[in-house]
């Protein structure tokens, strides 16, 4: 009796241990310091589509980032059309300054909104690529056609 007893407890005592990290979310994919929710599609500039639907992709957010002193959650909107609510990042300097998580005909997008800052380093860096992509072209040298000889 006692043994069963001993038992009982460990399993409850490992139950309890091993249960919340089992329902722990994954960490957020950081996209330029933003954290995005892991397997969101790219589907724009800064924007991505959710894996989850819109009360799933907010509780993502509530359990992994918005205990932090310096993220606020804010409704922007909620209509028969769309729901939407704003993440503010508070922190003086982020390079992010929030996210804009919105459902739109049964779809979950998130968008990043960059601080200035950041939207003209990705600027700069976007001429750049274009540049370096541009002048690393070589002209194709044109095939001459000619007709072919008949034996």
């Amino acid at each position: 009796m006692l043994n069963k007893s001993i038992f009982f407890l460990v399993v409850i005592a490992l139950v309890g241990f091993i249960a919340p990290a089992l329902a722990r979310e994954a960490a957020p994919i950081p996209y330029r310091s933003a954290p995005l929710i892991p397997w969101a599609k790219k589907v724009g500039e800064h924007r991505y589509r959710s894996p989850r639907n819109y009360d799933r992709t907010l509780e993502y957010y509530r359990k992994t980032i918005l205990g932090a002193a310096h993220i606020v959650k804010e409704k922007i909107v909620n209509t028969s059309a769309v729901r939407g609510t704003h993440i503010r990042n508070k922190k003086a300097g982020a390079r992010w300054e929030g996210l804009n998580i919105y459902e739109y005909k049964g779809s979950t997008f998130i968008f990043v909104v960059f601080s200035d800052k950041e939207l003209e380093k990705i600027e700069k860096e976007k001429v750049k690529k274009a540049e370096k992509s541009g002048s690393d072209k070589k002209p194709k040298k044109k095939k001459k056609k000619g007709k072919k000889k008949k034996k």
